[in-house]
């Protein structure tokens, strides 16, 4: 996504800073990209492909609807999220309900929606059971195979990570469902987030080897969930993922496990920061700078409470520097927000161009786990968020909060 310098100063001047801005035409793209992928996978393997958007990754009700409205399903893993994606018009059956150590008066929601839910302990399960006797779930299985992600905190696999069941206690979790009438119609598996083409042969491999949990321990699934983590680029070295790289990769693999395991009849996939991402990015502004011990800081009003992935993570985000009066002088600098905390840095040792206060400040691929994980954390109010649609106009999608708000 690329904004002109007058539309960044536009933008804020109108809604104010910082500001969190999508383009509606990369969101419409990477849906039209993963449709693709499911299609020609569906017609390799002769079985039902279904993408599953994460909710969680943006869930701004008009990114929904959009998202919706260009074919791809949902999962969701809160309440919230599960009536986002209800009043975004996702069907109770284009959902799936992917939770983690939830209480039961929350199953009983999911439960009334009449909406999937895959659970993850066999605790939980049995938590499931007692009320809900005789009805269909699908369950998340720990292959015990080391994750995938861009961060030790985001992978979900293997044998230090919290989710899943082990292929060692499926025996009381089948044992469990004998007991109260409960139809397993599914498996589910996640590796981690953010995968890109040097990981592609690790998921492949993660996939065989969950595959061969479903082959020896369950019977007749209707449903196969490979989890996702589809990767973008953040950093310039990086290159997008090769859809058709993982297609080759992927069929052989799943048109073996068909032949051997026909009542499979469909396929999930769960891509989460693959759609937004890359369409958001996030404005503010400069309001100090300075040269301290030989290291020069931009301060700026985008705090951690507005963009958590650089401190949370360790995070890599372009920054650029958009000066009202460019002076054609380069600088190196460490960038950071407002937050009295010395993690809160967007960017150390970045080489942009040398700002004045008030000048503007872009960071990109800033669309998932933007807005979604910022808070209001030391009382600031959370940015507005607006799309650009045809012709370069712009829609508020939803105001920034306001002090009174709270």
């Amino acid at each position: 996504m690329y904004l002109t310098e007058e539309q960044v100063f536009g933008l804020l001047k109108t809604y104010g800073s910082p500001l969190y801005v999508y383009d509606k035409s990369t969101i419409v793209e990477r849906c039209q990209q993963l449709s693709i992928f499911a299609k020609r996978l569906s017609d390799a393997v002769d079985r039902a492909v279904h993408m599953h958007y994460s909710t969680k990754a943006n869930s701004n009700v008009e990114i929904l609807r959009l998202i919706k409205s260009n074919g791809i399903w949902a999962d969701c893993m809160s309440p919230k999220e599960l009536k986002l994606d209800l009043k975004a018009g996702f069907s109770p059956k284009e959902l799936l309900y992917v939770c983690n150590n939830i209480r039961e008066e929350e199953m009983d929601l999911v439960k009334s929606k009449d909406v999937l839910i895959c659970l993850d302990s066999v605790s939980q399960v049995e938590t499931w059971a007692h009320k809900s006797h005789g009805t269909k779930i699908m369950v998340r299985i720990n292959p015990g195979t080391v994750g995938v992600g861009h961060s030790h905190k985001v992978i979900t696999s293997g044998p230090d990570t919290k989710f899943g069941i082990s292929e060692a206690n499926l025996p009381q979790l089948l044992q469990l469902a004998d007991l109260y009438s409960l139809e397993i119609v599914g498996a589910h598996q996640h590796l981690g987030s953010l995968f890109l083409n040097d990981k592609i042969d690790h998921y492949v491999a993660g996939v065989s080897a969950f595959l061969d949990i479903i082959k020896r321990n369950f019977k007749n699934l209707s449903i196969v969930d490979l989890g996702g983590g589809f990767g973008v680029p953040y950093a310039p070295e990086e290159e997008p993922l090769n859809f058709d790289i993982l297609y080759r990769k992927l069929v052989p693999v799943l048109k073996n496990f068909v032949e051997e395991y026909p009542s499979v009849k469909e396929f999930k996939f769960e891509p989460g920061r693959f759609i937004p991402c890359e369409a958001g990015l996030l404005l503010g502004t400069v309001t100090s700078i300075k040269e301290e011990f030989d290291t020069r800081w931009i301060g700026t009003d985008i705090g951690m409470g507005t963009l958590v992935r650089p401190s949370m993570y360790g995070s890599y985000h372009k920054i650029e520097v958009i000066e009202r009066d460019p002076s054609g002088i380069m600088v190196q600098a460490n960038i950071c927000g407002n937050v009295c905390e010395s993690g809160d840095i967007l960017g150390k040792r970045r080489i942009v161009d040398c700002p004045t206060v008030n000048d503007a400040v872009v960071v990109h691929n800033a669309g998932a786990y933007g807005y979604s994980m910022s808070s209001n954390y030391t009382g600031r109010p959370r940015p507005a968020e607006v799309m650009m649609t045809e012709k370069d106009c712009c829609r508020l999608i939803r105001p920034a909060q306001s002090l009174d708000d709270f």
